[in-house]
């Protein structure tokens, strides 16, 4: 059985630190899973940064991240 695919928009709220973006990265590249978009920017709150990234994978793969 194949798994519905659909397109997920994730937004995570960080301090800024060293590397940070490739650690985020990192995530979706162990669980073979291509980032269709990825924007960054500050936040509203002070010191804290906004990632917002679109990706199309199936309901189990997004779980995983989600959780991660």
């Amino acid at each position: 059985m194949t798994e519905k695919i659909n397109t997920y928009t994730i937004s995570i709220y960080t301090e800024n630190n060293i590397g940070l973006l490739n650690r985020i990265s990192a995530i979706f590249l162990k669980r073979h899973i291509n980032i269709e978009s990825l924007t960054t920017s500050q936040s509203e709150i002070e010191n804290i940064f906004r990632f917002v990234i679109v990706v199309t994978i199936s309901d189990s793969k997004i779980k995983r991240i989600i959780n991660f």
